[in-house]
């Protein structure tokens, strides 16, 4: 009897610990960044400032072998927790001179949102590359971000 307990109970511990990864989603699987002009913008908004912010700003990575090691770690968990923070960035992918996805990440309260939901986000996604980053100055970025909303770029 004490075997069918301990049992039992391994069970429910293992089932309520276990990871959903059937609705973990990986960030640009779609994406075949060897191929085009990808460019990943991060730019500032309103949310919750982090030593991540402050130092790098606004920021762009290019590199093809970053991009490639994001879509390999970006993998996501979604998450019940709400939490009115703003955001830190929003960040546009870019195809050339196309928009192709874009969502916002609050690295303060660790959440990503986009049409998906919303995912946990641990600063530490993105603060990993930190040095493969190119700071773009405050108003280049502002004045990309508003070429963006003229052409209806986030509308779709």
């Amino acid at each position: 009897m004490t075997k069918q307990i301990l049992y039992i109970l391994t069970i429910i511990l293992l089932v309520s610990c276990r990871t959903y990864k059937g609705n973990d989603i990986r960030f640009f699987e779609k994406y075949d960044f060897n191929s085009g002009d990808y460019k990943l913008y991060g730019l500032l908004t309103e949310g919750g400032r982090t030593s991540f912010t402050e130092k790098v700003g606004d920021f762009v990575i290019s590199d093809t072998v970053t991009l490639n090691k994001i879509k390999h770690d970006w993998q996501i968990h979604p998450t019940d927790k709400r939490m009115a923070c703003g955001y830190s960035y929003i960040m546009i992918l870019m195809k050339d001179d196309s928009c192709v996805y874009h969502f916002n990440i609050n690295l303060d309260c660790e959440y990503l949102t986009c049409e998906k939901g919303w995912f946990e986000f641990p600063e530490g996604m993105l603060n990993k590359y930190e040095n493969s980053v190119t700071r773009v100055p405050r108003q280049v970025a502002s004045a990309f971000h508003d070429t963006l909303i003229s052409r209806h770029a986030f509308d779709k």
